[in-house]
């Protein structure tokens, strides 16, 4: 496959609302991982591949007037690498960021500690996205997480304390012989924290994951659906009542805190990653990054970039994906957008299926805008398909 050059690459961009930075390094996988992490790096790999990181980014920077609404740094753990070093590499970017951007940082509990999350704050960090994943100590022994509950609830209490005003909770629905009980439980904990933004990720059982290999091998059984909807629906309620907006499939949110970030993935929108495996995206161009740590330090080191592959959507792939990612989010999708993008008469090509999704009352109609329903949430995968199928 054809490499991109990087500097062309960049100097296209221009203005990019949204940036991602990439840190792989992991103290181990978690049985249902598989994203692109290093586990257990030795201290000179971590350098190097900070400096290929830093090198990539100041191709992309130091070429181009990029401008940045939001950063994301993920991972892997960020928090695996000292909170200095993380000030450097954010501090590289501070220039080219909004003044009032959304600069967030996933991070795992058992990583941070006041003092820490205070140096992360100073660093210029703004929004804090913590995997807790379960507030149930037997689940959180079946994830191999190496937290407990209290660590939780201690590091919520410290981020504020830090002077985070923005913190997120991942939490993990359907793990192994969970109940409705203890998925009840660590939804009040986590309620309880006043946090400002909680996502519900239901267990997916991926390939070649030790979750994975246990299904195959018939150690473990497949999440169940219907029970998975169940606890989905509980989610809804709770989270609902205590206040929160649902705004896609799987997030919830206090009034004005939304995830700006993946808000604008959901879009549609352009975004820059760096790091990898990382992934970026413009006007229908994507293009990604080798995705083995070593493989893409070395490719750095002796080409300049890592990209390992790159696409183009014609425009009406962008249009499908405006029609199957806004059906999952509130907002819902413009059909004057999706007509523009995918040069044809969204309505039309909709039309019958329109007409009968906003008869059943899983679809709504608001201002040009096609939103779900309530009960469209917990459908958003079928009405997806039932549209999409009309290009």
């Amino acid at each position: 496959m054809q490499r991109v050059n990087a500097g062309q690459v960049w100097r296209k961009l221009g203005a990019v609302p949204g940036l991602y930075v990439h840190i792989p390094f992991c103290a181990r996988r978690c049985p249902y991982c598989d994203f692109a992490v290093s586990t257990n790096a030795r201290a000179d790999f971590r350098d190097s591949y900070v400096a290929a990181l830093q090198t990539e980014l100041e191709t992309a920077l130091g070429e181009t007037n990029l401008r940045f609404e939001t950063v994301f740094f993920g991972g892997g753990t960020p928090t695996e690498l000292p909170a200095t070093t993380l000030g450097r590499i954010l501090a590289s970017v501070l220039p080219h960021v909004a003044p009032d951007a959304e600069i967030s940082l996933e991070a795992n509990p058992e990583n941070l500690d006041l003092r820490f999350l205070k140096a992360l704050r100073a660093g210029g960090w703004n929004r804090l996205s913590l995997g807790a994943q379960s507030f149930d100590e037997r689940e959180l022994r079946v994830l191999g997480r190496a937290h407990d509950a209290k660590k939780i609830e201690n590091v919520v209490r410290d981020a504020k304390t830090a002077g985070f005003q923005n913190i997120s909770l991942d939490l993990i629905y359907g793990a192994p012989r969970t109940s409705l009980g203890s998925w009840r439980t660590s939804l009040r904990r986590a309620i309880a924290l006043d946090v400002t933004h909680i996502s519900a990720y239901s267990l997916t059982i991926e390939e070649g994951t030790a979750f994975g290999r246990a299904v195959s091998r018939g150690d473990m059984g497949a999440p169940d659906d219907d029970f998975g909807g169940e606890l989905m629906d509980e989610a809804a309620q709770m989270l609902g009542e205590a206040g929160f907006e649902r705004y896609e499939v799987s997030n919830w949110a206090r009034m004005g805190f939304r995830s700006r970030h993946n808000a604008n993935y959901w879009r549609g929108g352009d975004y820059l990653g760096v790091g990898c495996g990382a992934h970026s995206h413009f006007e229908g161009h994507r293009f990604w990054n080798e995705r083995d740590a070593k493989t893409y330090v070395k490719a750095i080191q002796t080409q300049g970039t890592a990209r390992a592959g790159e696409e183009w959507l014609t425009p009406r792939q962008r249009a499908v994906e405006l029609v199957a990612l806004g059906v999952r989010c509130r907002d819902g999708f413009s059909l004057e957008e999706v007509s523009q993008t995918g040069a044809f008469d969204a309505r039309a090509a909709l039309n019958g299926q329109l007409v009968a999704l906003i008869a059943t009352g899983a679809l709504r109609e608001e201002s040009e805008r096609i939103v779900p329903g309530a009960q469209g949430f917990a459908i958003a995968d079928g009405l997806a398909a039932r549209l999409v199928g009309q290009f």
